[in-house]
């Protein structure tokens, strides 16, 4: 007679959080005791009990399931006693290579207490598995709906923010945290640089976002490397609309129910809801830093691996286009190494003559030029700051009312071509009905029109926003003049400053004049435009009057 199998069983016990809801049939301890008992009765040796408590079944990475594995590789256990398949997993493929294939390489054998397993099991396991994606695409369509309706669904709060201890989908201003963000907010918009207001906020000791977070819940953070502000941490706060009251959720999420792996979301897939909770700064304060941060675009990089200091801000003056640069390297005789960068007219360096000239410029002169403006614009600033501003106040009202003027007119006449193409769309549909135009010639026109009345449509909202967006600022003037202040005894220029203050360079092509090869160079700032069109009336030695810049070059 066979010597009977001596079982050394491994008992395996999960509960998720959707099996908890079921009741006290599945709850851990009831699983326990109806598996151990059978265990008694049938005699075997119990060897160890795996519990898996809160995990979902379309997790194969389970903590006492991988142990309960490992234990099987090495022979500890050859038998697993369960409730239910599902209580293995709810993956069918995945189950199915574990009973059918990797258990029995290893010797061990499968018992499932409720259920008998044969060839039907592979259909009970994906009835489970079904069971797991149902369960999976109702939780996210109830975080959907939660996110559109405004309620916040994070784990933790926004640094600023804490949970209403009433509402914990409701966020309320944290006002030990809050002046720190409105005062990072402030810092950008004077003009300092990310890495910049992290070096001031760790000097001045203000705790970072994870210190914060681990000192409010006494305990010690374990990371150690986050004790910090960094460069990144303040971007991401200065990024976000969490601070002027909008909640924008589902950015991330897995990539199925099988696989949770956390991954980002398109775009256009994110949920925005706006006016949900209380902004920490203002709409204006916030526009004015994001106007700072678009500026910072780093220049375009060169074979090298380095960076020409005025790509991307040099236009050309005839035909609009952006200035190339280049750096031109030399090895003397002496072994010496000299270089030198310049630019000139992209559409001149692919097209050559016969479609613009050469507008170049060296930048080491060009330095000089931009450097000596801001310092000139910063001293007229510091010697009469209100009457700058007013000057910029009144050429803005004047030229937002010749452009308003002209958006206006524009889409009046959009608007007029929309109604006619409405009427000629009904006297189709009119002629079509009573057979005067054929099918296919009314198909053909109608789709016409209507592609030419979307088209006009279109236009008439980017002139609305255009309209809308014209309007006296005091702020932007204001902005300007606080920054520019600062660069009285500007020395050096580099790529932060340079795109923090400056919105383009206009560089007009050389020409003879009096002896001397000139050429006119028109530098537009953020906020303000061309300072240089100003008119400014004051003491002469107090307001410069403004001049064009010009190069000298030796002929």
């Amino acid at each position: 007679m066979a010597n009977m199998k001596e079982h050394k069983v491994g008992i395996y016990v999960r509960l998720s959080n959707e099996d908890a809801r079921a009741g006290e049939s599945v709850s851990v301890e009831n699983q326990k005791l109806m598996l151990t008992k059978h265990v008694k009765e049938m005699g075997w040796e119990l060897t160890e009990i795996y519990i898996d408590d809160g995990w979902s079944g379309t997790n194969q990475n389970r903590p006492a399931f991988q142990r309960m594995i490992a234990d099987v590789k090495q022979g500890f256990i050859n038998t697993i006693l369960i409730k239910d398949l599902s209580r293995l997993g709810r993956n069918y493929l995945e189950v199915g290579n574990l009973a059918e294939v990797f258990l029995p390489e290893h010797n061990c054998e499968l018992i499932s207490l409720n259920e008998k397993l044969d060839e039907m099991a592979v259909f009970r396991n994906w009835f489970n598995e079904q069971h797991s994606k149902t369960t999976s695409k109702k939780v996210r369509a109830v975080h959907r709906i939660c996110a559109e309706s405004g309620k916040f669904m994070g784990a933790f709060a926004p640094y600023g923010y804490q949970k209403d201890p009433a509402d914990h989908h409701r966020l309320i201003a944290d006002e030990t945290a809050a002046p720190n963000v409105r005062r990072m907010f402030e810092l950008r918009a004077s003009g300092m640089a990310y890495r910049a207001i992290a070096d001031k906020l760790n000097n001045d000791g203000v705790t970072s976002p994870k210190e914060y977070f681990y000192d409010g819940k006494s305990r010690s953070n374990p990371r150690k490397s986050t004790q910090a502000w960094g460069a990144n941490t303040v971007k991401r706060i200065l990024e976000s609309e969490t601070y002027i009251g909008n909640m924008i959720q589902c950015k991330t999420g897995t990539v199925s129910y099988k696989n949770h792996k956390l991954v980002g979301k398109p775009e256009e897939e994110w949920i925005k809801a706006e006016d949900t909770h209380e902004p920490l700064v203002s709409i204006e304060l916030w526009d004015r830093v994001q106007s700072i941060s678009k500026k910072q675009l780093k220049p375009r990089q060169t074979k090298q691996g380095e960076y020409h200091l005025f790509s991307g801000i040099l236009v050309c003056a005839d035909c609009g286009c952006k200035l190339r640069g280049n750096t031109a390297r030399l090895t003397r005789k002496s072994g010496n190494q000299w270089q030198r960068t310049s630019y000139c007219c992209g559409t001149y360096a692919r097209a050559g003559k016969s479609a613009c000239s050469y507008h170049g410029i060296d930048e080491e002169t060009l330095i000089g030029i931009v450097a000596g403006h801001i310092r000139e614009k910063a001293r007229m600033v510091e010697c009469n700051e209100n009457r700058i501003i007013e000057s910029i106040l009144a050429a803005q009202k004047n030229e937002n009312m010749s452009y308003r003027a002209a958006y206006q007119g524009e889409a009046e006449s959009h608007k007029k071509h929309i109604e006619r193409l409405d009427l000629l769309i009904e006297n189709l549909y009119n002629d079509r009905v009573t057979g005067v135009v054929p099918e296919d010639m009314f198909k053909r026109f109608v789709a016409k029109y209507e592609q030419e009345r979307i088209d006009r449509l279109q236009s008439v909202e980017t002139l609305t926003k255009r309209i809308q967006a014209i309007k006296q600022n005091t702020d932007d003037a204001s902005a300007w003049a606080n920054l520019i202040k600062r660069y009285t005894q500007l020395e050096t220029l580099d790529c932060e400053t340079l795109r923090l203050l400056i919105d383009r360079i206009v560089i007009g092509e050389s020409r003879m004049e009096d002896g001397e090869r000139v050429r006119d160079v028109k530098i537009i700032y953020n906020y303000v435009g061309d300072v240089d069109a100003l008119e400014i009336d004051g003491d002469a030695e107090n307001l410069e009057a403004a001049i064009s810049v010009r190069e000298a070059v030796a002929v």
